[in-house]
């Protein structure tokens, strides 16, 4: 899903202003099916409650300021939450219990997440809440949306997460069936995003939640769709932080059609940087984190007295001509602000003029937004479809916030696209930032050598790409260093040992000379043996006193060689790369980032020299 992103003041995609923090309420059904479980076969609750704490370690990292909360539904008694929050107006229904009220993902909270889970009778469950199935589904709703009202925060979004095993709570004819309804237009006017997550196989959506979630959401039924069950750990905690994600836009604009014809859509970021965690200065006594504020002052050397410089007071110059013009801040925003924030439409061109040599920089995904302008939705769905029969794209001039750089842009119109049970592209129009003039490159200067080669060397090398070649996705490839760090974070928190990360990132080259291994004889054939050639080092000595030193480049050395290059002690003559290629040659490992130095004595270690 699209997630935030930061922009610099080139004009890229920002932080939006601060809106609130978003709560993430999880309610479980508790009731008796819910808890069975067997030697082959966890019991649901388990898996719920374990599928939260991944995903309370993964707001951890993105956004710790985020709330959580848990609610048990079809409970016998009512005990007081882990954190014991109580409100005096805040009355909990019966068959319902507040497991954690509404709080940050601290390391507390999980700890007692993690031995609820783990232990045996999951804190003696059945005495100290018990299971039935009683509970009203219009008052676990309600239940929810005031732990929303009393989480003592403002909330940018709200959303609630069910974990249940029943398609059915309440009988159609029933008054209970009625009234969840009433409350599934509650969570439309107070903008409560809701999902279920099935703990079962077979689940009939048909039965209760399509028609719920759809009067809750707004959406169409017919293009609704439920995820299928999963008893995947992190396939469910997956689907918790995507669905998190879903409200949160990096800002909010008004596009101009033209002849007053406006909407206002949303600015989502396709890409995020993860970006690996800031250093802080704390205080050596009590690890409080120290926070230093730059403050500008002047200083009177008449009598010694300093006055802080408030910044309406701050001016700046620029020298012009030999002369210093002097402008105040306000002058200087005024100039950078060359238009409003806002997309004005300037016409179409076909979808074959945006081609991929003209990459600028990774783009954003922009999608209507009913908040400021009713109708958007309708308007913005017209544009995108007839610009996808027609396959052209809108050319704008798009300016993302206040006194940013306006760019040229292209909205490209995607439609919904599944790769391997992943969605890769979503309804919506993808922003591509145009480039300059400036910003091209004139690759013919270069004047390049050009290789001459026929066309069987041409598909020996085109098979080569096509047996190498896999389906990319960004889930297969994770920061190795990024890793390391939280996994380290997190045992030191919870006490716990670290995480050993493997380099996903590497190639594995064992797997792909079999794969091409058959091939390898058309290559020597039709380009000959490969020759390697060391380049010459430069000699950055000048004067009398530079020396060269000769060094062996032989590209492959036997043992006995190698042997008498050590005793000789002119083990320091061999290059990097003949040192390395002898211990692959005799199944060292751990020698692809090793020095010189390191790989000498390697050798020595292994032949006892």
């Amino acid at each position: 899903m699209f997630m935030q992103a930061d922009e610099n003041d080139e004009g890229e995609v920002s932080q939006m202003t601060y809106g609130g923090r978003e709560g993430i309420l999880f309610a479980i059904d508790v009731q008796k099916t819910m808890l069975d479980e067997n030697e082959n076969k966890a019991a649901n609750f388990r898996l719920a409650l374990q599928a939260i704490e991944a995903t309370m370690k993964n707001i951890v990292i993105s956004n710790q300021k985020d709330l959580v909360g848990i609610v048990l539904f079809n409970t016998v008694h009512s005990p007081n939450s882990y954190n014991e929050v109580v409100f005096a107006d805040l009355v909990i229904p019966s068959n319902m219990s507040v497991l954690l009220f509404m709080d940050i993902p601290s390391v507390a909270n999980i700890t007692f997440l993690q031995s609820f889970h783990t232990s045996d009778d999951l804190l003696d469950f059945a005495n100290r809440y018990g299971s039935n199935c009683d509970a009203k589904f219009d008052e676990v709703i309600w239940l929810c949306m005031r732990m929303f009202q009393k989480s003592g925060y403002k909330l940018q979004s709200s959303t609630i997460v069910m974990f249940t095993d029943n398609p059915l709570p309440h009988p159609p004819d029933s008054p209970e069936y009625q009234q969840a309804f009433v409350k599934a237009r509650d969570l439309h006017q107070l903008d409560v995003e809701f999902s279920v997550i099935p703990m079962h196989e077979p689940f009939d959506l048909n039965l209760f939640y399509r028609d719920f979630i759809s009067s809750a959401m707004n959406t169409d039924m017919e293009i609704f769709e439920l995820d299928s069950p999963a008893r995947d750990i992190e396939s469910l905690s997956n689907r918790i932080y995507k669905r998190s994600y879903r409200k949160r836009c990096n800002m909010r604009l008004k596009m101009n059609l033209g002849d007053n014809l406006k909407l206002s859509v949303g600015v989502y970021s396709s890409v995020r940087h993860v970006r690996y965690p800031k250093p802080l200065k704390v205080f050596r006594k009590t690890n409080e984190i120290i926070i230093r504020k730059g403050v500008q002052e002047i200083y009177n050397e008449t009598d010694g007295s300093v006055q802080p410089l408030l910044p309406h007071k701050q001016k700046k110059s620029q020298e012009f001509g030999a002369k210093n013009i002097v402008l105040t801040i306000q002058e200087i925003a005024m100039m950078k602000t060359l238009l409003p924030a806002s997309i004005h439409l300037l016409g179409f061109k076909p979808r074959t003029c945006v081609k991929i040599c003209n990459y600028f920089k990774h783009g954003s995904f922009l999608y209507p937004d009913e908040t400021e302008i009713s109708g958007s939705t309708k308007i913005f769905r017209a544009l995108w479809k007839r610009c996808l029969e027609r396959k052209k794209v809108a050319i704008c001039v798009l300016t993302l916030r206040h006194k940013s750089t306006p760019r040229y842009v292209a909205l490209v119109p995607q439609d919904n696209y599944f790769q391997e049970n992943y969605q890769i592209d979503y309804n919506g129009f993808l922003i591509i930032q145009l480039p300059n003039m400036d910003d091209i490159r004139d690759f013919n200067s270069l004047k390049p050598q050009v290789t001459a080669v026929n066309n069987e060397q041409v598909q020996i090398f085109e098979q080569i790409i096509y047996k190498l070649k896999f389906r990319y996705h960004p889930k297969q490839f994770n920061d190795p260093a990024l890793r390391s760090i939280y996994s380290n974070i997190e045992a030191f928190a919870f006490h716990t040992d670290g995480e050993n990360v493997e380099d996903e990132t590497e190639p594995d080259t064992d797997f792909q000379d079999n794969k091409i291994l058959d091939i390898v004889e058309a290559i020597v054939e039709k380009f000959g043996e490969l020759v390697i050639i060391n380049p010459k080092r430069k000699n950055t000595e000048t004067g009398d006193n530079s020396r060269k030193t000769p060094k062996l480049t032989r590209p492959v050395m036997n043992k006995e060689e190698i042997l008498e290059v050590f005793r000789s002690k002119q083990q320091n003559k061999l290059t990097v790369n003949v040192l390395r290629e002898y211990l692959q040659q005799i199944g060292v490992s751990g020698i692809s980032n090793a020095r010189k130095s390191s790989l000498i004595d390697k050798i020595k270690e292994y032949h006892n020299l």
